[in-house]
């Protein structure tokens, strides 16, 4: 049609630009060849009229034979049910014609002849198994065939949503479609009765495979029976019990078919029933993963803001709100029972408020007493406090459960959404419990009263900005009506997001104890700001299904954060407390060893004050909390795992391909970006996290060398690292095969360009390995003294004796020399030098410089200390005390305590120390030089 409007445009143009100048005879030729084209097209306009007109008609005739189809399948269902019926009727003949063939009448039957009487009650056991074998296998028939009969129809639906998907990809009425064959969907539940049911039917067949063969020589059998019965033998009596026997092997053979059957149907109905599961479930995760990503409404726009208050006047006047508790009222009946051992436990709760805030008291009173206090105090209170926060939630739990058996319309929404309110207001008002004045955050997690009445105002801000957001999810999954119709409901949801944005902002950029960052209570403070946020964009672009689906999961994941903050603030507690318990019970066994070893004063039990956090066990206290992340990364698995199937769409969305020739290889899709991204981030948590664990739980326990546990986790984290980055840049696309020759060139280029760089890694790697410092070596490297703080991939620190932290590259602990102090022996030697008087009684100097060092209890004994004379100087005798001590921090102080004591003993000896002898020349005014010559004093020479 597009193509006939042109040409008829271009030759009404042409035949006016031609009208008034004389044509050529190519000209004219050209004009009859345009008259012609339009009159083609012309009829080409006229065909595809006729072809859409015939179209129509198609399409009603396609419908009439879809319906005559229906009706079609729907005789042939009744007429297969009608045959099923007669097929199962005259299997129950057949087995009762049996069991009247098996129960014929015997003349010693009559007379009660116990052997006989037996034989006979066990034939009757087994007809009355044959029939009720008969009617199994009918109603197993009869699943099968509804089985089959689901499936063929999931099948069927399948087919019928891969052409749509097709066809109307994208589109709102795509999104109705999916929801409604949704709910067409058959609810199978698996059997796990089949099974067991198979395996008893073949142990069954198999006993009466058994039992068949030992009735193949039924008159020997009967005489073997009478013989055990201690009965006369007679021929009539073995007659008799030979005719039950092979009636009995008659309904063996037929029981045994009849399980043989039974066993087949349901084998089959099993494969049926797992197909069905597996392809209703499959269509089911097709369906949510097309509505998760398609949207099901039309986007908001200022029209729908200019109509919004005719909305809330006409849902004031006209709302079904207004019917429900009326209904319900006149409804009333024993259903409404569900909710009364609810409604009698709040009240018990309410009653007991009193009791419950006296123990509560009693608990506080106890925190902070080294008698009193226990690790089981804190739990105890949140229980308590989760008691006196129960009443209201549970009275709306149970207006819940009572509205839970209403039929249908609002008042069925109003059932989940009362229980998603209990459960909100359930953990405000437990965070509000603990949050107020003198109460569990303040007395056991030692919280800032200011922070607490902060945090206490903001949970209120968000539970009322929960109310609205977690009813309406409610109701709007179970009822048929879309959120878009409902204006007033969107605006309240849209209102409760925003709320919420702004609570959760506050909430996270609040001071809180447990987190030490502010960088990263900031980040994570925005991203909890944006889920709401993001929410409302999707509900104002139309995915209103979408946000449905996540606004639930978000609620409950706040719900386990806030749990998990509480549990891990009472951990803490309790290690702190453990650890208060220990230092105290540790001070009275040294009082107590010191009362036994004869000190003087009584025993004196002071309450010392609570440790400070850092005197904490470090490896308990890292333990617990890995613990308790596993615990929350584990909830939060089970609270969003069966959104994870929806991710399979973003595999469908290419960001880019790699072509190689005409072929189009490595198609980069949203979800291996994500997937590219996780890594990072699980690469980057492991980093920080594994080595320190590994350090804890198992290096920490093994005899491991000074240094050692500290470069094998410096390694460990090295190649997660380098294990991340090669799985993110596979997940790009970029593989290993590819990626060897960049490394290559960019190891050789950067190897020019950054020699130093390079050097000092290979320095680092040299390090942990050979090792030659340590973290807390104390080493000497040029002019530099101080002590091995940390060892990096580039550079070591070294904190001097000035405590100032200096950072050396790697490359100059391996090729400048190096004394490390504490490498293999921390034994050093300190060189003691002493100068005495011309005249002095050496062996008495000896004596006294062994002594001073023998008495310092820094002093080793082995190397023994060492005095020497080594010479006479021109003003003293010089002496040497050589002496060892154990650490390298001893050295300055047995230093200054033995020159103390060599001091104190010279003096008492009489030992002089000597001074240096100095001559003075004096110069007149008339040139002549006087000398004046000042000497230590002499002792009187020996005339000897």
């Amino acid at each position: 049609l597009q193509r006939a409007e042109t040409l008829r445009r271009e030759h009404d143009t042409r035949a006016a630009l031609l009208a008034d100048r004389q044509l050529s005879a190519r000209e004219d030729a050209q004009l009859i060849q345009w008259r012609l084209e339009r009159a083609l097209a012309e009829q080409e306009v006229s065909l595809n009229q006729r072809e859409l007109s015939a179209n129509s008609r198609l399409r009603e005739l396609a419908q009439q034979r879809r319906d005559l189809l229906a009706l079609q399948i729907d005789q042939q269902e009744q007429q297969l049910s009608l045959l099923q019926g007669v097929i199962d009727r005259q299997r129950r003949l057949q087995s009762e014609q049996a069991i009247a063939d098996a129960a014929k009448n015997d003349p010693l039957i009559a007379e009660g002849h116990p052997v006989v009487l037996n034989a006979q009650q066990v034939n009757q056991t087994l007809s009355l198994e044959l029939l009720r074998a008969t009617d199994r296998a009918n109603g197993i028939v009869r699943e099968n065939i509804e089985a089959q009969r689901q499936l063929e129809h999931v099948r069927q639906l399948q087919r019928s949503l891969n052409e749509q998907m097709e066809a109307i990809r994208g589109s709102q009425l795509l999104s109705r479609i999916l929801r409604e064959q949704r709910q067409s969907l058959p609810a199978v539940v698996p059997r796990r009765d089949l099974q067991d049911e198979i395996a008893d039917l073949r142990l069954k067949q198999f006993d009466l495979i058994r039992q068949r063969d030992q009735l193949r020589q039924g008159e020997r059998l009967a005489a073997q029976r009478l013989e055990e019965a201690g009965v006369e033998v007679t021929p009539g009596l073995v007659d008799s019990l030979t005719r039950l026997y092979q009636s009995r092997r008659e309904l063996v053979e037929q029981l045994e078919q009849a399980y043989g059957s039974l066993l087949s149907s349901a084998i089959e109905l099993q494969l049926n029933h797992q197909q069905l599961l597996s392809t209703t479930h499959d269509l089911r995760a097709t369906i949510d993963e097309q509505l998760f990503w398609v949207a099901n409404s039309r986007p908001l726009d200022v029209n729908w803001l200019r109509q919004l208050p005719s909305y809330l006047t006409q849902e004031w006047h006209e709302g079904e709100w207004r019917a429900v508790l009326p209904t319900r009222w006149r409804g009333l009946s024993w259903d409404m029972l569900v909710g009364a051992p609810l409604l009698l436990l709040s009240v018990v709760l309410i009653a007991l408020r009193g009791r419950i805030k006296k123990r509560l008291a009693l608990i506080h009173s106890q925190i902070g007493r080294l008698k009193s206090d226990t690790q089981l105090h804190t739990p105890k209170a949140v229980l308590l406090n989760a008691l006196l926060a129960l009443p209201g939630p549970l009275a709306l739990a149970g207006a819940g459960a009572a509205l839970h058996t209403a039929e249908g319309g609002l008042a069925l929404g109003l059932a989940p959404a009362l229980l998603q309110l209990s459960l909100s207001w359930g953990v405000i008002a437990l965070g509000r419990r603990l949050l107020v004045p003198d109460g569990v955050a303040e007395r056991h997690f030692t919280w800032a009263p200011a922070y607490n009445v902060r945090l206490r105002r903001l949970l209120i801000g968000l539970g009322i900005a929960l109310v609205p957001v977690v009813a309406i999810a409610a109701m709007s999954e179970q009822m048929e009506t879309p959120l878009a119709q409902r204006p007033v409901a969107m605006a309240l949801f849209m209102s409760g997001l925003l709320a919420m944005a702004w609570s959760l902002t506050q909430l996270i950029l609040a001071h809180v104890p447990i987190f030490g960052v502010r960088l990263f209570r900031l980040i994570l403070g925005l991203a909890m700001a944006a889920v709401p946020l993001v929410l409302m964009g999707l509900v104002a672009w139309g995915y209103e299904y979408t946000a449905l689906r996540l606004v639930a999961r978000f609620a409950i994941t706040l719900y386990l954060l806030g749990l998990w903050v509480v549990v891990e603030a009472t951990v803490v507690r309790s290690l702190a407390v453990a650890a208060r318990r220990l230092a105290y019970r540790r001070a009275l066994a040294r009082r107590r060893a010191q009362v036994q070893e004869g000190a003087e004063g009584g025993l004196e039990v002071v309450e010392e004050p609570p440790l400070d956090m850092e005197k904490i066990n470090a490896q308990s206290l890292r333990l617990s909390k890995l613990i308790l992340l596993i615990g929350f990364s584990a909830l939060l698995y089970l609270v969003w795992s069966d959104l994870l199937a929806v991710l399979g769409y973003l595999d469908q969305v290419s960001l880019w391909n790699a072509a190689e020739g005409d072929l189009v290889d490595n198609a980069l899709s949203i979800s291996d970006f994500v997937t590219a991204l996780l890594v990072v981030a699980i690469t980057f948590i492991s980093a920080r996290n594994l080595p320190g664990l590994l350090e804890v739980m198992v290096l920490s326990r093994l005899a491991l060398k000074q240094g050692s546990a500290y470069a094998i986790s410096s390694l460990l984290s090295y190649t997660i690292v380098g294990t991340g980055i090669v799985m993110s840049l596979a997940t790009l696309g970029v593989s290993w095969d590819k990626l060897q020759w960049l490394v290559a060139a960019l190891s050789v280029g950067l190897g020019f360009g950054l020699q130093e760089i390079f050097a000092n890694f290979i320095s680092g790697l040299i390090i942990l390995f050979e090792r030659p410092i340590r973290i807390g070596d104390t080493i000497t490297i040029g002019n530099l003294h101080g002590t091995v703080s940390q060892i990096r991939i580039r550079a070591t620190t070294v904190t001097d004796f000035d405590r100032k932290e200096i950072i050396i590259p790697n490359k100059t602990f391996v090729t400048d020399q190096l004394i490390n102090w504490s490498l293999s022996d921390n034994v050093t030697r300190v060189v003691l030098t002493y100068g005495v008087s011309h005249g002095s009684d050496l062996p008495l100097v000896h004596k006294l410089l062994r002594q001073a060092a023998d008495e310092n209890a820094r002093v080793l004994d082995d190397p023994e200390p060492q005095v020497f004379c080594l010479s006479y100087g021109p003003h003293s005798l010089n002496f040497e005390l050589r002496i060892f001590v154990n650490d390298l921090l001893d050295r300055l102080f047995a230093a200054d305590e033995v020159n103390c004591r060599v001091d104190e003993l010279f003096k008492e000896a009489g030992v002089k120390i000597a001074f240096e002898q100095l001559d003075v020349w004096l110069h007149p005014e008339q040139g002549e030089s006087v000398k004046v010559q000042s000497k230590p004093t002499l002792p009187p020479a020996s005339l000897s």
